[in-house]
């Protein structure tokens, strides 16, 4: 059996049977059941005036006979209910004759006769032969006179199957042009439709393709979501190849970070079953399985961050600020470092934000200018920005950073010192955290370096204060 998958094909099918089922019932009822019809109305009509006059006398009879013989195209005749059938058939055929209706074959017979007598109305028809025409009457008996309705039936045979004939071949017209439209209009429904089609193979193989379709109706309004969905699927999958390259970079990384210090604590650690320990293998191996602890610790902490989700409420950025602060007063001291503040000019600093994400932004940004800054001295501070937004900025002095370095240093595992000393470098992972949570937070960062000292800038949204909880 062959399968049918064209939409144009299959409603062009299914036109052409309703069509041919409508219109060959109509024929039908037309060429075998016309003439019944016909017989069937002028029968009602018969009857129609029948009830109009049944009740009337004589004389009233008499005044409307003219009008509505005139009314309705019948004839009324009146004889007298007595003598034999065949002289009443003859008085009603005189009669006849005298209203124009001339009559090859006309006979009442002594039953219809008695039928009248008894008050009872006859239906009779009185085919004419060969002059294609039949009387149908309508026979009563009214005060002792027999009344006949009567009107002339015109045998129409030869007409209807003219007219029939010529319903044949119009219907047969009337169909050819109806799946002549039909099928343009299908087709100009289809078009689009297989414009669609094209773009969502394209889609679903990888190429996101948009297409424009001015129909004005509901094919333009899915033309609309396909294309959205198109655009959608291409930033999404533009996203993942991103993901997916960064995914590889720090796996690659990962591996390199990994591999440097294993094979350090292997060279050591058979240096010293080989007795070539000099004192310092134990500190080495010490200081590698450190910081591959510190840099696992990191990427379970960067993993951490991805996943979270953003939990948003309102807090105070200064008093964040100084609780963090204060949790390296010890390692300053120790350090003989010394953290400038200036934001306590700052007097509305209600922001609406993550605050244990931005906790820890503040954390590893401060432990990042204590490691790395190259003077005892280090900065912090909070200004009100432009369309109400607080500027959070940290500072540091650094000589091995160059304005090259800044495009990366966002990035995981990227370290500027080319000795790759860890003393000195780290994992490379404490700015790829801050970016990271700054970026779910959708807030605006950057990094800039004048004169030897960079500058980590954070933009926050100021809130109402007013609405903030008092604790």
């Amino acid at each position: 059996m062959i399968k049918i998958n064209k939409i144009s094909t299959k409603l062009l099918i299914m036109v052409s049977i309703i069509l041919l089922i409508v219109f060959g019932t109509s024929y039908s009822l037309h060429n075998f059941f016309s003439s019944d019809y016909y017989l069937y109305k002028m029968k009602t009509k018969i009857n129609d005036i029948y009830d109009e006059v049944k009740d009337l006398s004589l004389d009233q009879l008499m005044e409307k006979e003219t009008a509505i013989e005139n009314n309705n195209n019948v004839t009324i005749v009146r004889v007298e209910n007595n003598g034999s059938a065949t002289i009443i058939n003859e008085n009603i055929q005189f009669a006849l004759y005298k209203d124009k209706v001339a009559l090859n074959k006309f006979w009442i017979t002594e039953e219809v006769l008695q039928k009248v007598n008894e008050g009872k109305t006859v239906n009779l028809l009185f085919n004419q032969g060969k002059l294609k025409s039949s009387l149908l009457t309508k026979i009563y008996e009214q005060d002792g006179s027999l009344i006949l309705i009567g009107t002339v039936v015109v045998h129409n045979t030869d007409a209807l199957n003219i007219v029939n004939q010529f319903s044949f071949y119009s219907i047969l017209l009337g169909i050819i042009i109806s799946l002549l439209l039909v099928a343009y209009f299908s087709r100009k429904i289809i078009t689009p439709l297989e414009q669609l089609q094209d773009v969502a193979k394209d889609i679903s193989n990888l190429d996101f393709k948009q297409v424009t379709i001015k129909s004005g109706d509901e094919i333009e309004e899915l033309s609309k979501s396909i294309n959205q969905m198109s655009q959608r699927l291409k930033s999404a999958h533009a996203e993942l190849e991103k993901k997916n390259q960064s995914l590889n970079t720090l796996i690659s990384s990962i591996s390199h970070e990994v591999k440097t210090p294993l094979s350090l604590i292997q060279a050591y650690t058979i240096g010293i079953q080989d007795d070539l320990d000099d004192g310092t293998y134990t500190d080495i191996i010490l200081e590698q399985v450190k910081y591959t602890s510190d840099m696992v610790d990191y990427l379970i902490k960067l993993s951490k961050i991805q996943k979270t989700e953003v939990y948003k409420e309102k807090f105070d950025l200064k008093e964040l600020l100084l609780k963090v602060i204060s949790q390296y007063n010890i390692t300053l001291k120790n350090k003989n470092l010394t953290l400038q503040t200036d934001f306590h000019s700052v007097e509305q600093s209600i922001v609406e934000e993550d605050i244990s994400q931005i906790e820890i932004v503040f954390n590893n940004l401060i432990s990042n200018a204590i490691k790395y800054g190259e003077e005892n001295v280090f900065g912090i501070s909070v200004a009100n920005d432009t369309h109400g937004t607080l500027k959070f900025t940290i500072t540091n002095k650094t000589t091995r950073l160059k304005e090259k370095h800044l495009a990366y240093i966002w990035d995981p595992f990227y370290v500027i010192e080319e000795s790759r000393n860890k003393e000195i470098s780290g994992t490379g992972l404490g700015l790829s955290i801050v970016a990271e949570i700054l970026a779910k937070n959708d807030l605006k960062y950057e990094a800039t370096l004048a004169d030897s000292y960079i500058s980590f800038s954070v933009w926050f949204d100021v809130e109402d204060a007013d609405q903030f909880p008092t604790r």
